[in-house]
């Protein structure tokens, strides 16, 4: 993910979260059917991924009201995780197929940086580094890539920033900008080291 995309999704977020909105109908109606809230919350997170054109970023704040930081985090990766699954699977489906969800030729410009003999640590740098639903389609081109290998090390880049994220969320949710701005900035530095390593030795 480009330091600038972090950028923009940080004002979307506080954006969103700042505006006048109430919100304690649903937080209520979540309350009340918190198995079936975390359903929705899991399929919204899935569904970006796959087919839906918008960042899921924005319910962060939300949900760890409902749910707290942690089942928040463990919710996020399993919505994250699942849609970045089924990503690959269309991918695998092949080229006709993918054309039909995403642009071709964002993918095609991530697989031209992704080497052939991609392994579970180069995936996991992937993960962490570039958005998940373009990740997922071109890495789901790789013939030669393992399903198993792909959703483990999906899931190991994956995890760290589930929780960074829901904690940031958090920190957003309860109005703590400063310490939500604090985390927001580890978190670009630790990708733009990231990616800056991986860009060096490939």
């Amino acid at each position: 993910m480009k330091p600038q995309t972090v950028i923009v999704l940080i004002l979307v977020v506080v954006g969103v979260w700042q505006w006048d909105w109430d919100t304690s109908s649903l937080e209520v109606w979540i309350e009340r059917n918190p198995v079936l809230g975390a359903g929705v919350y899991v399929v919204l997170l899935a569904a970006p991924g796959v087919v839906l054109p918008f960042s899921s970023l924005p319910l962060l704040p939300l949900a760890t009201r409902s749910f707290g930081v942690v089942p928040t985090a463990v919710l996020s990766s399993v919505g994250w995780w699942g849609g970045c699954l089924i990503a690959f699977q269309i991918a695998r489906a092949g080229r006709r197929f993918l054309e039909r969800v995403t642009s071709l030729d964002a993918v095609d410009r991530v697989a031209k940086k992704v080497p052939q003999d991609v392994g579970f640590g180069g995936i996991v740098v992937l993960r962490v580094t570039l958005p998940t639903d373009v990740v997922s389609f071109a890495l789901g081109l790789l013939k030669g890539l393992d399903f198993r290998t792909y959703a483990v090390a999906s899931l190991v880049g994956i995890l760290p920033f589930s929780f960074l994220w829901s904690y940031a969320g958090g920190e957003l949710g309860a109005s703590r900008l400063w310490s939500f701005a604090l985390v927001i900035a580890v978190m670009t530095v630790v990708i733009v080291v990231i990616r800056r390593w991986w860009q060096s030795v490939h």
